[in-house]
């Protein structure tokens, strides 16, 4: 850092990096709302620092633009959702069958997409391509995560061995993405939704042989 921009830069006395970051996730939360409630566009500096009632102006002292702000959602949205899905599926025995593995992964998902609690999960489906490509490397995670589990039903004969993770993977997840959007949680119970999920994509949709 240059003599001049280090001049620009405030002091920071006790207890200001706590204040920092508590007024950063602040941002952060009232963009996600945001841009979930009333769209893309309707995110913009001033209406978001009208929401956490700070000058515009300061806002500029934790991001430098509009799009950071949004990247950074973006992409805590992914990690937070990665660590929640992740941390379930560990939570459970080892000897868990693969089945009640992948339900518990996509109770998870739909849990934190559909819960309007958590806006960082959900402003993904509502941004720009320009700005969805550059949550690349932490999406790629999330979907490693699923083909790692998947390949784990693969190697226990739970899962067909000519699989393509590559192409399965994605098209699962695009699925479980857009849970708002086709599974109304208001009307229907979640485990009934996971249920569904867990059928169609282990079993098919044709008919079970009769016995």
């Amino acid at each position: 850092m240059n003599q001049a921009a280090s001049a620009r830069k405030p002091r920071k006395g006790r207890g200001a990096t706590g204040q920092e970051n508590a007024t950063r996730e602040g941002i952060l939360e009232a963009a996600a709302q945001l841009i979930v409630s009333e769209g893309f566009n309707a995110c913009t500096m001033r209406s978001i620092s009208q929401r956490v009632n700070i000058k515009a102006g300061s806002l500029y002292y934790h991001f430098a633009s509009k799009d950071e702000i949004v990247v950074e959602i973006m992409n805590k949205g992914t990690e937070t959702l990665l660590e929640q899905v992740r941390s379930a599926v560990e939570d459970l025995p080892t000897s868990t069958p693969f089945v009640d593995r992948l339900r518990r992964a996509v109770h998870v998902h739909i849990s934190c997409k559909v819960d309007r609690d958590l806006p960082l999960m959900q402003v993904y489906e509502h941004l720009t391509p320009v700005i969805k490509r550059q949550g690349r490397i932490v999406r790629k995670k999330y979907a490693d995560f699923w083909k790692d589990l998947i390949a784990q039903g693969k190697a226990t004969g739970e899962i067909r061995d000519d699989l393509d993770l590559d192409l399965f993977a994605p098209y699962i997840l695009s699925g479980l993405n857009r849970a708002p959007e086709w599974a109304n949680i208001e009307h229907m119970k979640i485990e009934h939704v996971v249920d569904m999920v867990v059928e169609t994509t282990m079993n098919g949709i044709s008919p079970k042989p009769h016995g």
